[in-house]
């Protein structure tokens, strides 16, 4: 068995360890490699991971996501002009 190292924030080893309490893992090692064999066992997990907290918007209609937007009153015109713009090069999004 290979050893590595990695560096985490504080607050995720605490959970680590909350997570090792809580599911009776035998240590950290022991929870990292339960990990891994959930990400090769359901792949799609990575993708979650790989863009969390950014998710994936659902709606691809352009003209439904400005309207939303828009009726928030929370965001100026010039940041409505700019999504517009933004969503109208993706080629993500509906016409």
């Amino acid at each position: 068995m290979s050893t590595i190292n990695i560096s985490l924030p504080t607050d995720h080893v605490k959970t680590i360890d909350a997570f090792i309490d809580r599911y009776g893992f035998a240590n950290r090692s022991e929870f990292i490699r339960s990990l891994i064999r959930l990400v090769r066992y359901q792949p799609t997990l990575l993708q979650d991971a790989a863009t969390f907290p950014f998710i994936t918007p659902q709606i691809r209609a352009k003209n439904v996501i400005l309207k939303e937007f828009a009726q928030t009153k929370k965001y100026s015109k010039a940041l409505l002009k700019d999504m517009k713009i933004g969503l109208d090069e993706s080629s993500y999004f509906a016409k």
